[in-house]
C-alpha cells in the first residue's frame, strides 16, 4: 500500500484559483474513524482513516472556505475553521471532526476574528492521525483570501 507521501494527484480532476486548489468540505467528509484506547490520554479516541482522495490532498496547496471559531482574544497566528456555525460545529453542535480545521497563519500575519466570519484561507493541507492537540485537518503558512 502506497504512503501519503507516494499518492499522485490528477490536477485535472480539481478546480484551481492562483496556484491553490478549491477544497469543499465535501471532499475532506472521505475520512472515517474508528475508536481506539489511547494510553496517554487513557480515554478512547476517534482515530481517522482518511480515504485515498484526501490522502492525495496531504501537503498540497489549497484553498478553503468556513465560519472562523476564534480560540483567543488575542489577534493570534492560530484559529479553528469550520464548515458549520459555531452552534452546529463540532464542539457544541455535534458535527464530526471532518467539519473543522486548525489554521496556522503566515509567520507576521495576525488578524482579529470575529465568530463565524466567512472567511476563506490559502495554504498547505497537512493531514493529521496522531497529535492529540490539534485537529485531523491542518491548514499551514494560511493567508485571509478575503
Amino acid at each position: 500500500m502506497p504512503t501519503v507521501a507516494q499518492v499522485s494527484l490528477d490536477s485535472s480532476a480539481y478546480q484551481w484559483e492562483n496556484g491553490h486548489i478549491l477544497l469543499t468540505w465535501r471532499m475532506l467528509s472521505n475520512v472515517q474513524f474508528e475508536l481506539e484506547y489511547n494510553e496517554d490520554l487513557e480515554a478512547e479516541i476517534p482515530m481517522p482513516l482518511f480515504g485515498e482522495s484526501v490522502k492525495k490532498l496531504n501537503g498540497k496547496p489549497v484553498q478553503v472556505k468556513g465560519y472562523v471559531i476564534p480560540i483567543s482574544e488575542l489577534n493570534g497566528p492560530f484559529t479553528i475553521l469550520s464548515a458549520l456555525p459555531y452552534k452546529q460545529c463540532f464542539f457544541c453542535g455535534g458535527a464530526g471532526p471532518e467539519t473543522v480545521m486548525d489554521i496556522f497563519l503566515q509567520e507576521g500575519e495576525s488578524r482579529h476574528f470575529s465568530m463565524d466570519e466567512t472567511t476563506t484561507f490559502r495554504g498547505r493541507l497537512r493531514l493529521n492521525s496522531d497529535d492529540f492537540d490539534y485537529l485531523n485537518y491542518i491548514l499551514d503558512d494560511a493567508e485571509v483570501v478575503d
